[in-house]
């Protein structure tokens, strides 16, 4: 098995690790259409935006680290074909959609349409 293709792995798994570490501890404090969680759910008042950007970082992790789990399996695994790769940056994508997915479920389990925190 190449290096190169070692390196092709894994190099979009620990990336993303890397961004979910960085964007979980500093998280921004205002909204900006910049930097954070970018929905016009997430962005229509402070507090959603705050557990918006606190669920996603949580569940980017996840999906980061599902993808390098993938990927070192197929690499210990010997699948050392350029499909394998297409197809490990596709479980990315897809990971990646789903924390999406499941932000905006935890995001309508604590607010309501209108954006105001729902009673427990």
């Amino acid at each position: 098995m190449s290096s190169d293709f070692i390196a092709g792995q894994l190099a979009c798994g620990p990336l993303i690790l890397f961004f979910s570490f960085i964007y979980s501890k500093y998280q921004p404090k205002e909204i900006s259409t910049i930097y954070g969680y970018r929905t016009t759910r997430s962005m229509s008042n402070n507090d959603i935006w705050k557990f918006a950007n606190k669920v996603s970082s949580k569940y980017m992790t996840i999906a980061s680290l599902a993808t390098i789990i993938f990927q070192l399996s197929g690499i210990i695994l010997s699948y050392n074909s350029e499909d394998f790769l297409l197809v490990s940056y596709g479980f990315l994508i897809i990971s990646l959609g789903l924390s999406i997915w499941k932000t905006e479920i935890e995001i309508n389990k604590f607010f309501d349409k209108e954006g105001n925190r729902l009673k427990s």
